[in-house]
């Protein structure tokens, strides 16, 4: 009989054999539970496994994922190549004006960065490590010239010296 409490949470299971039952009251008393406890908590996990995404799917998405991720490398990969030719060649036009280096007719805008670089950090860099800075491809001759020129330009007005280890900002 069922406490008259009890009576609305209260239902009726019936195992499809004898054996069935004595299986699960094993099964409840090494749980250490009671066996409607232990028939209620088996029901909800099989709930809670239906709402949950299964093992496969998981695996196919991640391989999607992994795919897209993949994809989106190599197209950021050719367009960062793709950004630092166009970076080149708007240098390049930048400071045309300095492809020869003996020019002295007109006016010449020197690169802020490079001068920057030089005057600011107040050390001496290698032409590698200058190019690196301005984002310049070492690759990439014309621009190489240009920025050479430019610091022969600042040497003859005296801002700039090439030593042994580089080129520096004179104080």
């Amino acid at each position: 009989m069922v406490a008259p409490g009890l009576k609305d949470r209260y239902t009726t299971v019936y195992f499809p054999s004898e054996e069935d039952k004595k299986r699960w009251a094993e099964l409840a008393k090494n749980a250490k539970v009671p066996l409607s406890k232990y028939i209620y908590e088996m029901a909800e996990r099989s709930v809670d496994a239906e709402k949950e995404i299964s093992r496969s799917e998981l695996v196919r998405e991640l391989s999607e994922i992994k795919d897209e991720s993949q994809k989106l490398r190599g197209e950021l990969k050719i367009k960062n190549m793709l950004l630092g030719k166009l970076e080149g060649e708007v240098y390049k036009a930048r400071y045309a004006a300095f492809s020869d280096v003996d020019a002295s007719s007109g006016q010449r805008r020197y690169d802020e960065d490079l001068v920057s670089i030089l005057k600011l950090r107040n050390r001496t860099f290698d032409g590698y490590t200058i190019l690196k800075e301005l984002g310049i491809d070492p690759r990439d001759s014309e621009a190489v010239k240009l920025v050479g020129n430019q610091l022969e330009s600042l040497k003859r007005f005296g801002l700039a010296e090439e030593t042994a280890n580089g080129w520096r900002w004179k104080e």
